[in-house]
């Protein structure tokens, strides 16, 4: 029997068009404030919040101590407790960078995502299995940190988890995008579309995911076939996701593209794995 039809898959830029219709509203508290991060390689970064959309970064200790910046930001609060920092790292070629501050806790993470070069995204799937290379070359740092305090090891509470493992959810992002997510392991999970402009794809991607408190996971994605980063907090008490995708505009990877997502979630199901692990 002939295949009549193809699956396409699309560019960020396209993707994100009315994907999400109900995003966090900015939050202007930390405005006027100033907080230190202190991480595992010694890195010590003062971030000043100088407007509500306004960042000024500064490097004190570290493999980039001396550098500094300002950076267009936008600052949410999944919770009342947690702030999310989000931006584009204006010194850095395709980077995007989302911090969250667990502010009672006085810790941070910081993840800090680097999308490939057109000629990298070129090589085939094919190679870079044969090389023993990842598939995605969608490239993300988690780094846990402390806030105005030295590095203390093994007292971070944001650690790996596999709590979603098993889960199947529903995601609505507006009235004409919904996708599931299938958790399959804590490094691998399935994305498919269920309604709007990529209905009838699906992949299985490499994944992150840390628990940041009481049923609020950050989940980070690195897609391959498309070069996309999507960083969002899922809070099961809200039944919600909140957080960014990030990729090209369009094939020629000319132009960035990054936009919020927001989401409500259902949970759909859950599969126990008996024998699975050790």
């Amino acid at each position: 029997m002939a295949i009549t039809e193809r699956l396409q898959f699309i560019q960020v830029g396209e993707l994100v068009k009315g994907i999400s219709e109900d995003p966090l509203p900015a939050d202007g508290r930390l405005t006027g404030t100033s907080l230190t991060l202190h991480t595992e390689d010694g890195t010590v970064l003062r971030l000043t919040f100088a407007a509500p959309e306004r960042l000024l970064w500064q490097a004190l200790d570290g493999p980039d101590a001396g550098a500094e910046g300002e950076e267009h930001v936008i600052i949410t609060r999944p919770r009342e407790e947690v702030a999310v920092v989000e931006y584009i790292a204006s010194s850095r070629r395709a980077t995007a960078v989302t911090v969250v501050l667990d502010l009672p806790q006085g810790v941070a993470t910081v993840v800090t995502g680097t999308l490939p070069t057109i000629e990298a995204a070129s090589r085939s799937a094919f190679d870079l299995a044969t090389r023993g290379e990842e598939l995605t070359l969608v490239d993300a740092a988690i780094a846990p940190a402390f806030i105005d305090r030295a590095w203390a090891p093994g007292k971070h509470p944001h650690l790996p988890t596999g709590d979603l493992v098993g889960k199947r959810v529903q995601y609505v992002y507006s009235r004409s995008e919904a996708y599931e997510h299938i958790y399959l392991t804590e490094d691998l999970y399935t994305w498919h579309c269920l309604r709007g402009s990529e209905q009838g794809l699906a992949d299985t991607d490499r994944c992150h995911c840390r628990k940041i408190g009481d049923d609020l996971y950050l989940f980070v994605w690195r897609e391959k076939i498309i070069p996309t980063l999507g960083v969002v907090l899922v809070d099961w008490h809200a039944m919600r996701s909140n957080g960014r995708l990030f990729g090209y505009e369009d094939a020629d990877f000319a132009r960035l593209s990054t936009t919020r997502i927001s989401s409500r979630a259902t949970l759909l199901n859950v599969t126990e794995y008996p024998g699975a692990r050790a």
